[in-house]
């Protein structure tokens, strides 16, 4: 893996680009992001109130904190598909922000250990989001692009992806999404028992009226969510 600036032809870049995807996302994993981001909010609150600043002032360190984390680990991507292998084209919001340049890295299929296609429901954005999840043996270890700006662009590079892969001299295996998963169906099978023993309590009188709420509200639409995930996944992988 190679990282340049942006603009500079990268490394290894060889033949015109085979597909081509624009979106925003994390630069590395996003939950070590959001980790970082939420430790950094807390211990900038922290601080405010060993000096003894006013709650606002508080307030504000604490988004701070995260907006400052969040700033130089996510931003806006372009990923490049060649004969050789991936480049990625990243520009922090904050280096966007200061008008500083941002960086270029290429990861080469003979890098890459294994990818991952994976569809999930987004609560922010009520509807369904698919992810390209790609393993590789540098840092970040992990490049997760999502469909966050186009859909049918994001399916074309996606596929395009898959078919470089699945070449002879590639071989990169595939391996299953969350839902299409064993993992999946046993915890689909544990909602469905918790579910089922929660029913028998309320029915003999034994529920007090917070474990009615979370029957109603939490078990019985996870369960359903749940069997409706898992039956989609292999409906598709079936297909």
């Amino acid at each position: 893996m190679t990282d340049q600036t942006v603009g500079a032809q990268p490394e290894g870049a060889t033949g015109p680009p085979a597909a081509e995807l624009a979106t925003r996302g994390f630069i590395g994993r996003p939950w070590p992001t959001i980790l970082a981001a939420t430790f950094a909010g807390l211990f900038a609150m922290s601080l405010s109130f060993m000096v003894a600043l006013p709650i606002l002032v508080s307030m504000v360190a604490l988004f701070a904190g995260i907006l400052l984390v969040f700033g130089f680990r996510t931003g806006d991507m372009r990923y490049r598909l060649t004969a050789d292998g991936l480049q990625r084209s990243f520009r922090p919001l904050a280096a966007r922000f200061f008008h500083l340049p941002g960086r270029e890295q290429t990861f080469r299929f003979d890098q890459m250990r294994f990818y991952r296609r994976d569809r999930d429901w987004s609560r922010y954005r009520v509807q369904e989001v698919e992810s390209l999840t790609i393993g590789v043996r540098r840092p970040p270890y992990r490049i997760v692009i999502h469909d966050m700006i186009d859909k049918a662009e994001f399916g074309a590079f996606a596929d395009r992806f898959e078919q470089l892969a699945a070449r002879d001299i590639t071989e990169i295996p595939r391996k299953p999404g969350f839902y299409q998963s064993v993992w999946a169906m046993l915890l689909t099978a544990l909602f469905a028992v918790i579910a089922v023993v929660l029913i028998l309590l309320f029915a003999i009188g034994m529920l007090n009226p917070t474990g009615i709420f979370r029957l109603l509200v939490v078990i019985i639409p996870g369960v359903i969510y749940m069997a409706w995930r898992v039956t989609a996944a292999h409906r598709r992988s079936s297909d």
